[in-house]
């Protein structure tokens, strides 16, 4: 990192994902690269997110399974400048197979990004395993960056 005055440790990045709306998955594509938003959950040091069971993601994920995973958080303002919190994750990234583990990962995008929705999960959840595909991203490394005012 360029910037090591605003380079943060893990703990600081894994909060970056934690309190990010969305984030941006970067894979390769055969072309050069292909990036796109999901709505990452994390459960201990490992991501989740989920897709459609069919598409361009899923393409280049099955082919090129290394990653990178990009969050950041604009605090706001500054003179000619943004300050922000940004987070990056590299891995690998694998469907998850599993229906037990498959459904704790969609329990954790929904607690992430729809809590309201949480009480009727058990409900929901079930009927769409079959058409809902599941990733985990084994994070083999993070860095987190913070820009703060001055």
């Amino acid at each position: 990192m360029r910037r090591t005055d605003r380079q943060r440790d893990a703990a600081f990045a894994w909060e970056v994902f934690d309190r990010a709306p969305y984030a941006v998955l970067s894979v390769r594509d055969g072309e050069g690269g292909y990036g796109i938003p999901v709505s990452p959950a994390r459960v201990g040091e490992t991501i989740y997110f989920h897709s459609a069971p069919a598409g361009k993601k899923l393409d280049c994920l099955r082919k090129w399974p290394e990653a990178t995973l990009t969050a950041a958080e604009v605090l706001g303002p500054e003179r000619f400048s943004v300050r922000y919190r940004s987070a990056v994750a590299c891995g690998r990234v694998i469907p998850v197979e599993d229906p037990a583990e498959k459904l704790e990962a969609l329990r954790a995008i929904t607690r992430q990004h729809c809590p309201q929705d949480l009480p009727d999960f058990d409900a929901y959840a079930p009927p769409i395993l079959k058409s809902t595909f599941v990733w985990r991203m084994e994070v083999s490394e993070i860095t987190g960056k913070e820009r703060t005012p001055g």
